[in-house]
């Protein structure tokens, strides 16, 4: 069977055999085939590149989350440390102020002795 085939660019006929009009045909599928093999390899590189963008998102997202987190558990340890450092030092001067008052207090007592003995 001959197959006729016209140009597209000069309009010219020409007439095939059947071998030839497959062969033609073979390069037309090829070519289809490599182009929308090109085109969904194209798409899935995009779509690699959007869920790695995603996933960095997600972990930079989590990591920051967890970073503010550890800063508030730091800040909250940082006060507890502070209010028990205010803590001892009150209860120091207190302790020195009670010392203080009990060798004031010995001191008189001993000087009051003193006074009463030379009389």
């Amino acid at each position: 069977m001959m197959h006729e085939i016209t140009c597209p660019h000069c309009g010219k006929v020409f007439t095939l055999d059947e071998a030839g009009y497959a062969d033609i045909a073979k390069q037309v599928r090829d070519r289809e085939f490599e182009e929308a093999l090109h085109e969904r390899l194209e798409l899935a590189e995009q779509e690699k590149k959007a869920a790695i963008e995603l996933t960095e998102a997600r972990v930079t997202a989590e990591l920051e989350k967890r970073a503010s987190g550890q800063d508030s558990e730091i800040k909250r340890l940082e006060q507890e440390l502070k209010a028990s450092e205010d803590a001892k030092a009150l209860a120091i001067e207190l302790a020195e102020m009670k010392l203080s008052s009990t060798f004031t207090g010995e001191a008189i007592e001993k000087d009051a002795e003193i006074e009463r003995l030379k009389a």
